[in-house]
């Protein structure tokens, strides 16, 4: 955990309220533009504690709260400079957010089986059922959708898939916030993950969050 105020100050002032905002699944301009010049100010040294050695996951928590702000060409300069899995993953997001979906998938054969997988699944479980979409009109949607939820494991293809249908043909309110709230829990799983790499400790429970 971070010992020093400076080192604190940015999970209550940036971490915060960036993990309490629901991002777009189609995002068409940053949400908070002042929150974006104070992640620009970010040293990822203040992230890490001054170890260079965990500087790839400093800079994974910068693309990753630019994300969560919705400024995608931001994030996605910092996710092309990081090499490993969870910089692909970033990068997937990105491009998932944009509505390139096959550069999405392409960045997700990158990522392979990431950590956060379980957790995500467990998620959805939690929250969507087969009942909550039974009566969908969209036939291509609800098989995507079961398919999802019945999965023993996380896939991010189909998820991808079925953002590109709510998106693109579909625009159900009640799916686009399933979704949004799928999406939100992946991104804050990915960050604390980041965060755990980082400098260990748990950023969730930093800001008060379960």
């Amino acid at each position: 955990m971070h010992s020093n105020k400076d080192g604190n100050n940015w999970i209550g002032t940036i971490a915060k309220p960036l993990l309490e905002h629901l991002p777009a699944l189609y995002p068409i301009e940053e949400w908070d533009v002042a929150m974006d010049a104070r992640i620009e100010a970010l040293s990822t040294s203040v992230i890490t504690e001054g170890s260079p050695e965990q500087l790839p996951y400093g800079l994974a928590i910068k693309a990753g709260l630019f994300l969560l702000n919705e400024s995608l060409d931001k994030s996605h300069e910092i996710a092309q400079e990081i090499t490993n899995p969870t910089g692909s993953y970033w990068h997937a997001l990105m491009h998932r957010m944009e509505g390139d979906y096959s550069n999405a998938k392409y960045w997700f054969n990158d990522v392979g089986h990431h950590p956060i997988f379980s957790n995500l699944i467990q998620f959805v479980r939690d929250n969507l059922s087969l009942k909550d979409f039974m009566e969908l009109e969209n036939e291509a949607l609800r098989h995507k959708l079961e398919v999802l939820v019945t999965s023993p494991v996380w896939n991010p293809y189909v998820f991808i898939d079925v953002v590109e249908i709510q998106v693109s043909l579909v625009q159900n309110p009640t799916v686009d916030s399933w979704l949004r709230q799928i999406q939100r829990s992946e991104m804050q799983l990915l960050l604390q993950f980041c965060y755990e790499q980082s400098c260990g400790g748990s950023l969730l429970g930093a800001i008060g969050q379960k």
